[in-house]
This record gives C-alpha cells, sequence and structure tokens, in this order.
C-alpha cells in the first residue's frame, strides 16, 4: 500500500513519525477507489477516532452532491474517521471547522486560501481544496461518527484542473509541495479547529475572516429553487445568510455562484 509521489513520496514510514492523534491508525494506497468510501466503511467497521485513509490517485473520488472529483497522481487526497463529542445537531460545524484549519495551513505555506460557503478553498477565484464531511448516526439518532474528506491538488499539473475552475498549489508557489509536510500541515490545523466544535462562534469568526462568499452578491441554487442576495452572515449552524428583496433567508444547502 505504500504511495510513490514524484518528487516527493507518502511513504508509511514519514507518515507515522508525524505522532499526530489524527493519524493514530494510517492506511496508505497508491490507489484507490475513494478514500472516503473505505473510511465511511472502516468507521462503520468501528475504527477509532484518528484514523487516516490517504492515497496518491482515487479513482472514483466525488465531492458535493455526488458529483466527481478529479483526483490524479500529485495531489493529497484524504478522508478522516472522526468521533467528536457533540451533538447529533452540530455535525455541520466539521465542515466549516474543517475548511478553516486547511485555510489557515495552506497560508502559512504562503497560499491565500479563501472559503467559499460552505466547503471549497479557492485561490484567485479557482478551487484548490474541496472538503466533504458526512456523518454517521446510531440508532438512537447520536451522532456515531463522521469521516472527513479532504482534496488539495497539491502538485496536480495544472492544466488538469484550470479548464474544471481549477488550480493547485505547486500553480500558486512556482515549486513542488512535499506531500508529506502538506499533509502534517493540514492534520495540525484540522486538530486545532476539530477542538473548538463546542466553540463555534470562534470558528464561525475565523471563517467569516477567510471567507470570499461574504460581502458579495450571490445566487445559490438549492433543491428549493435559485435565491439571489447579498451574503451577509454565517448563522449560528454554519448556514449562510442573505439579504434579499424579500428580507434575510437562511439557506443550509446550495452551490454558490458569485455575480458580478
Amino acid at each position: 500500500m505504500e504511495c510513490e509521489g514524484r518528487t516527493s513520496r507518502l511513504d508509511r514510514e514519514r507518515v507515522e513519525r508525524l505522532g499526530s492523534p489524527l493519524a493514530r491508525r494510517v492506511e496508505l494506497y497508491a490507489e484507490v477507489p475513494s478514500t472516503q468510501e473505505r473510511a465511511k466503511e472502516l468507521a462503520r467497521e468501528g475504527a477509532p477516532h484518528g484514523t487516516l485513509v490517504v492515497a496518491g490517485v482515487q479513482t472514483g473520488g466525488r465531492g458535493r452532491l455526488g458529483r466527481a472529483w478529479s483526483s490524479p497522481a500529485g495531489g493529497l487526497w484524504m478522508s478522516l474517521v472522526l468521533r467528536p463529542e457533540i451533538p447529533a445537531t452540530h455535525a455541520p460545524r466539521i465542515t466549516l471547522a474543517a475548511a478553516v484549519g486547511v485555510a489557515k495551513a495552506l497560508r502559512e505555506m504562503g497560499v491565500e486560501a479563501e472559503i467559499k460557503w460552505p466547503n471549497d478553498l479557492l485561490v484567485g477565484g479557482r478551487k484548490v481544496c474541496g472538503i466533504l464531511a458526512e456523518a454517521g448516526f446510531g440508532r438512537s439518532g447520536g451522532l456515531e461518527f463522521a469521516v472527513l474528506g479532504v482534496g488539495i491538488n497539491a502538485n496536480v499539473d495544472p492544466a488538469s484542473v484550470e479548464g474544471l475552475g481549477g488550480t493547485s498549489l505547486r500553480a500558486e508557489l512556482g515549486r513542488e509541495v512535499d506531500l508529506v509536510r502538506l499533509l502534517a500541515a493540514v492534520l495540525g490545523g484540522l486538530e486545532v479547529e476539530l477542538a473548538r466544535l463546542n466553540d463555534f462562534e470562534a470558528i464561525a469568526s475565523d471563517w467569516r475572516l477567510l471567507s470570499c462568499t461574504l460581502g458579495r452578491r450571490v445566487r445559490v441554487r438549492r433543491a428549493g429553487g435559485v435565491v439571489e442576495g447579498l451574503a451577509v452572515d454565517l448563522g449560528p449552524d454554519g448556514e449562510l445568510v442573505l439579504e434579499t428583496g424579500d428580507g434575510r433567508v437562511a439557506l443550509f444547502e446550495g452551490e454558490v455562484e458569485r455575480l458580478r
């Protein structure tokens, strides 16, 4: 299950030496259909908090709403099994906390990442990272586990993502990124923010500062139709608050498009 990179290498020994509490158990693949699906299998089997699945290539990666997610060699494709001690109603906070943690990690590397509600990281308006959190509930309705997927275009050929509105860390920095160091930075950022899930206003405050959605006129496509307005705030449960001609509207899901 050793994963070979091109100029950098994701190998088990280096990953395990990180000593991260979010990498207590590691599964490392050169290629896998989906780290998210594998992590969900492990979660259902009782895998502990901090089980990490990481791959060099995903052949069936996906994002929100079941969309395909291009996952070629050179990227960092990972999923984490989490067992946070939070009420089930707070599960949506995980996505927002993760976005803050990863954005901060990328900024420390010199990449000016911004958060597009609810789960994308952009650089100069182009997508560099996608985040997907899925919850598993017990028979009583409590939160049993969450699986957090993070996909970063690290050393991906920019030509393979530019047509999809994407960019890569390599393109932004002008150099190759060491994938293990990137993984260490991401895990460190996630550890800090996930520890604050019960102090969501602190996370939300940082999210607002990192957002490229707030303060913009947007169109949001959702199951109930299309809503347009000015994105004015993030609500207490992570909802996007729009100021529309008919008053304020809180949106819990949808695809955001910025309007000129």
